[in-house]
């Protein structure tokens, strides 16, 4: 059946429904009132999911840019590479260049402290151009990392720890390429020269020191053409499944930055999903409130239910006049509730400076964190549509089941 609007006879009533004045105030007042549940439950998800994405990709571009992605290793604690494995690794997917390196842990003492160091051998050659740490250097370059030089570029708060800046000199000692002499077990050392200080806002910054890869295997007294591993950047560090999940030749193994860090960005993904189950939570209780007006909505037109049914209309249509009915605060509600998250998403900083609640930039930061992913909008607006259908579907087909009969008795 059609309308002289040429619209689906169930969908114009059901809109007109919408759209009346209700003689039951309080029914109206309570359609108003879920309306305004699902905007503002989709509004809080949206900024509260951005700022956690923030955080996240701000964790994964500080972090995992300084620790390596994925590692190539052999069966022992060091590797020699073949001699075209680094050209067959850069052609995988998501592999965006091989470097060899060496990791070990170390001492660093300047004249008046001593701090513990992980160093990482590596080749400013081979280091990618656009890396983060080339980005984030405080002073200083990573190109002055030259072999046979004994330079070394710290970590701002290993810098700020031992009191030294560029030019100073640290001693660097290796437990592992101790040796024997007559006066006991010597650990190797050696004298650096400070040339580089990077900063990448993480607590990397307390850990790592970086030196030419020669002089690190001189120090530790190894063969030319033997190295810790082989270093893969990928244009996604989260990628690093598809990238473990290919075979290697026998006797390689692969190492990924999960073995360091995973524990803290299973916790950041834990605490985003149980952050988004509670704002949902408000969404469904805003459905709730749309099941509630539409039976009383039932209740108040079971009248006029009676006289469609007698002009013929069919139980399908009239379930489709109620969940059209219902369905319009779901669906006005979520795009309200969309368009007002992404204005609060991308104007949350200049918000929060205007009532001088932005904590985050006072303790030192640039602003919250915040990455809109049009997937996640689109799925949170389609289920808030979703959540506002289911809830229409008791008081819809409650009211395809009136009789006409009873329901015009007393009329």
């Amino acid at each position: 059946m059609k309308t002289g609007l040429f619209q689906p006879l169930a969908l114009a009533i059901g809109l007109r429904y919408a759209g009346s004045r209700r003689s039951n105030r309080f029914v109206s007042f309570i359609s108003l009132f879920s309306t305004f549940g699902i905007a503002i439950g989709v509004a809080a998800l949206m900024v509260v999911i951005s700022v956690m994405n923030g955080f996240e990709g701000q964790l994964k571009g500080r972090i995992l840019g300084v620790i390596p992605h994925v590692v190539v290793t052999g069966a022992g604690e060091r590797l020699v590479p073949p001699a075209d494995l680094a050209a067959e690794l850069a052609t995988r997917p998501h592999v965006l260049a091989v470097a060899p390196m060496l990791a070990t842990e170390g001492m660093l003492q300047s004249p008046g402290q001593l701090t513990g160091v992980s160093v990482q051998g590596i080749d400013p050659a081979r280091w990618p151009a656009g890396d983060l740490l080339h980005q984030q250097m405080q002073d200083g370059a990573l190109d002055t990392l030259v072999p046979g030089s004994y330079r070394i570029v710290l970590g701002q708060g290993i810098a700020r720890n031992l009191a030294v800046s560029v030019g100073d000199q640290v001693r660097l000692i290796l437990t592992e390429g101790s040796r024997y002499t007559p006066l006991g077990r010597v650990p190797a050392q050696r004298i650096f020269t400070v040339t580089g200080i990077f900063g990448v806002g993480a607590d990397v910054d307390n850990q790592i020191a970086l030196v030419n890869l020669s002089d690190a295997k001189r120090l530790l007294r190894l063969p030319a053409d033997e190295v810790g591993g082989l270093r893969l950047w990928l244009d996604d560090a989260f990628a690093v499944d598809q990238v473990v999940a290919s075979p290697l030749p026998e006797g390689l193994h692969w190492q990924d930055w999960r073995r360091e860090r995973g524990e803290l960005f299973q916790a950041v993904a834990m605490e985003k999903r149980m952050m988004g189950l509670m704002l949902v939570l408000i969404i469904a209780v805003a459905t709730f409130n749309i099941l509630s007006a539409l039976v009383m909505v039932v209740s108040d037109k079971e009248g006029e239910v009676a006289i469609l049914r007698t002009m013929g209309m069919t139980e399908s249509a009239v379930v489709r006049i109620f969940m059209v009915l219902g369905a319009s605060s779901g669906v006005i509600g979520a795009i309200a509730g969309g368009l007002v998250g992404l204005a609060l998403t991308f104007g949350l900083n200049p918000l929060l400076d205007a009532i001088g609640l932005n904590l985050y930039m006072a303790a030192g930061g640039g602003g919250l964190p915040v990455i809109v992913e049009p997937l996640q909008v689109a799925i949170i607006l389609l289920g808030a549509v979703l959540l506002s259908f289911s809830a229409t579907l008791y008081p819809a087909f409650r009211a395809a089941r009136v009789r006409p009969a009873q329901a015009l008795r007393y009329e």
